[in-house]
């Protein structure tokens, strides 16, 4: 009786030990969460949230900035469907600096949004369409020719969804 009796205590103890070792399983992620941290590394990250979604480039590819003859064009894209947004900013002759920029001052600083609905129907949302907005440039490196800021604007057209983007950021190697 008494083997029995350490038998069952040995037994109950291992239990009890290994009920802490239990790992909780992980949390998923939040929507926020899911979007690049906002770095200044060039390390060629674009995203946002759209009506409250991660909007992430799946790799760096679809995601770049060009600037060229004062105008910076920022752009990230998405594949199946082909959803892309595109920010443009540009001064009157003079270099783009670190600070704030209206999206709504087209032509020199604006947004474009481009959504495949599927079935031959797409939404295009044209810089007269953003009703507010900014992009606020962090980092110009013009020697690593490094780019990165953060962003949020909403647009609307007729027939399709207004688009409320937030959190936006971006840190890319630009194009000279």
């Amino acid at each position: 009786m008494r083997t029995y009796n350490y038998i069952t205590l040995s037994l109950l103890l291992a239990l009890t030990a290994c009920e802490g070792c239990k790992e909780d399983a992980p949390k998923p992620k939040t929507e926020l969460e899911k979007l690049p941290l906002a770095t200044q590394e060039g390390k060629n990250t674009f995203g946002c949230l759209v009506n409250g979604k991660a909007f992430i480039p799946a790799t760096s590819i679809n995601a770049g900035a060009v600037y060229q003859l004062g105008i910076l064009q920022i752009y990230g894209q998405l594949f199946s469907p082909l959803k892309e947004i595109t920010l443009v900013l540009r001064e009157n002759g003079q270099e783009l600096i670190t600070k704030e920029y209206s999206l709504k001052n087209f032509p020199l600083s604006y947004s474009k949004c481009f959504i495949d609905k599927g079935s031959n129907s797409f939404c295009e949302y044209m810089p007269e369409n953003t009703y507010m907005g900014q992009v606020t440039l962090t980092t110009i490196d013009r020697v690593k020719y490094i780019v990165s800021g953060n962003f949020e604007f909403s647009t609307a057209i007729t027939g399709c969804d207004t688009l409320k983007i937030t959190n936006g950021r971006f840190d890319i190697r630009y194009i000279p």
